[in-house]
């Protein structure tokens, strides 16, 4: 047992000895990663822009209970929800705008949640432009409620919020791909150094001599610094 854990506590020596003798290379290897992320998150990922707009969905119903017309109102969310993305409003939002978007492409863009326990509905767009972002916000809000109107029940939206122009970029995370691409670079560096060490198969050490030549090392010849004074 104590030649086993001797054998492991030599085995990590030598990882930790291989590790320490390439430093360069699993450096120069992390600093490329670094910066091709680097290069990739700042001069080829569009920054993306956020608006938000919030619609409450009113029901008023006098011959209801204002229990009975707020569970109403919460049942037709989702009828709401499924308006706005309907290819009815979002080929008109792209043809009222002039937008260049596919009808999938702005679909993708917008995201519409209801908001539990309440009779509001959050509406989200991200595109590539702030403008972009409000425009679209608003005037979904305004086509739905457009929309809605020609259908019997279903002409009671109100906007709660409108949408404003984003003036900063909700994202991407640019520092979260420089530090992935870093680490990246770092395991791949620290890979290929194993890789490199597993292909060497010249012999340094005398367990190099006994594991690959299976012959007994008897003795060794230290390594001495021979100076010139030594020599006279």
């Amino acid at each position: 047992m104590d030649y086993e854990n001797q054998a492991q506590e030599i085995d990590l020596r030598t990882l930790f000895r291989i590790l320490i003798q390439k430093w360069w290379l699993i450096g120069a290897i992390t600093f490329l990663g670094f910066g091709l992320a680097f290069i990739y998150a700042y001069l080829y990922v569009d920054s993306e822009y956020t608006a938000d707009v919030s619609m409450m969905v009113l029901v008023s119903n006098e011959e209801q209970t204002n229990e009975q017309n707020f569970n109403f109102s919460s049942k037709l969310k989702s009828t709401y929800t499924e308006l706005a993305k309907s290819d009815l409003v979002i080929n008109r939002v792209i043809d009222e705008l002039n937008l260049y978007y596919s009808p999938n492409q702005l679909r993708d863009m917008i995201t519409v949640n209801a908001v539990q326990d309440t009779i509001i509905i959050k509406l989200t767009v991200v595109t590539n432009y702030p403008y972009n972002s409000y425009a679209i916000a608003n005037k979904m809000v305004e086509v739905m409620r457009d929309v809605s109107q020609n259908f019997e029940g279903f002409d009671n939206i109100e906007v709660l919020d409108r949408a404003v122009e984003p003036t900063v970029p909700s994202g991407p995370n640019r520092l979260l791909y420089v530090l992935i691409g870093t680490m990246l670079g770092g395991i791949l560096g620290v890979g290929l150094v194993f890789v490199l060490e597993f292909m060497d198969q010249t012999i340094k050490t005398t367990d190099d001599i006994e594991n690959k030549l299976k012959l007994r090392v008897l003795a060794t010849i230290p390594d001495y610094d021979m100076t010139e004074e030594a020599i006279d």
